[in-house]
């Protein structure tokens, strides 16, 4: 399946680029070779999909923060350590700011920690 073949990766929505992974993953479940153009799309959209989740990290972090979870829990599912965790999001959240991609009153929205 290729969605949008006129378009990059980065470009296609998320579902679509992780249709294209599942696609050759199912498709090895039934024991049917992918074309090479299959294979090697699914490795470009794996690459992809990584690339997203590694620049909204920051998102789930703060969306953790809200739900009440503190730094050091965050860092462990996050396979960091907590100052690390946090430097990630501040940083982030800055750059996001700086760009113009977050409102500039925007902050850590967890109970404040030393």
């Amino acid at each position: 399946m290729i969605a949008h073949p006129d378009l990059p990766l980065d470009r296609w929505a998320s579902s679509d680029v992780l249709a294209a992974v599942v696609d050759v993953e199912i498709a090895a479940l039934l024991r049917r070779e992918p074309s090479k153009d299959e294979a090697l799309l699914a490795l470009a959209a794996r690459r992809e999909l990584e690339d997203r989740m590694r620049r909204h990290r920051w998102l789930a972090m703060e969306t953790a923060r809200k739900a009440g979870a503190s730094w050091a829990e965050i860092a462990a599912a996050a396979g960091m350590k907590p100052r690390g965790a946090r430097r990630l999001y501040e940083q982030t959240l800055a750059r996001q700011k700086a760009f113009g991609y977050a409102e500039a009153h925007r902050a850590d929205p967890g109970v404040p920690e030393l």
